[in-house]
């Protein structure tokens, strides 16, 4: 019987410690996303502003910029983006800016349902302005060691955006950053890109969850006791 309360009371507070481990981290990503709220709100408050050379994410990310250049012939599909319910593909596209940088460009979702036939988009070869925000780049999750297929001549299918393969693919280096285009600028399809998947506000009240979830664990290991030193009084 001794043998049983310790493994139930063991039981008790390793749950009730990852319960409480939950909450807190469930507080500090709220605090991350409510800092990045603030960042994002505030860069997107001002002005669209043109830049010519330099450009840097450490004080850009997050603006709304112009840029001048042109693309690359190089064109890659990130897969397996759905939007409103329809199978598609992100184009995303390497850009050559006026003082010899590179950097890839979010042009935004298509539809693409035949799996066996990826039709090339035209992607115009004269030199354009364009407008977007700029955005951290993320590889995303990926189930596969094999993240990039070649489907044409300088057209790739990938599964998560890694900059680093891309670059040894093109044969150039790009900018640690994206620029995800606006749906006003030529080339442009259906942006789906969302700068705040899960807001502050739902780590908060998920972290309260698991934080009345640890309070119900400790009332029910008081429970437990006082159960048990009644019987033994008994």
């Amino acid at each position: 019987m001794e043998k049983v309360r310790w493994a139930a009371l063991i039981t008790f507070f390793a749950l009730f410690s990852l319960t409480l481990s939950l909450g807190i981290w469930q507080i500090n990503r709220g605090y991350e996303k409510k800092e990045l709220e603030n960042t994002y709100s505030l860069q997107q408050s001002y002005p669209v502003e043109e830049i010519t050379y330099n450009l840097d994410s450490k004080i850009n990310l997050y603006r709304n910029v112009s840029i001048k250049g042109r693309f690359l012939e190089d064109l890659f599909y990130l897969d397996n983006k759905i939007h409103n319910g329809k199978p598609g593909v992100v184009v995303m596209s390497p850009f050559e800016l006026d003082d010899g940088s590179a950097l890839m460009i979010s042009r935004g979702w298509i539809e693409m349902t035949d799996r066996k036939n990826f039709k090339r988009i035209k992607t115009p070869a004269e030199s354009l302005s364009l407008v977007g925000t700029l955005r951290p780049s993320s590889t995303g999750l990926t189930l596969s060691s094999n993240t990039t297929f070649e489907l044409d001549s300088s057209l790739f299918l990938i599964q998560s955006l890694d900059l680093d393969e891309i670059k040894s693919i093109i044969g150039r280096d790009l900018k640690d950053f994206v620029l995800e285009l606006s749906d006003l600028s030529p080339a442009s399809f259906t942006s789906i890109w969302k700068p705040i998947n899960l807001s502050s506000y739902r780590h908060f009240g998920y972290a309260f969850q698991w934080f009345g979830l640890s309070v119900v664990i400790l009332v029910g290991v008081c429970v437990y006791l006082f159960r048990g030193k009644r019987n033994e009084s008994k």
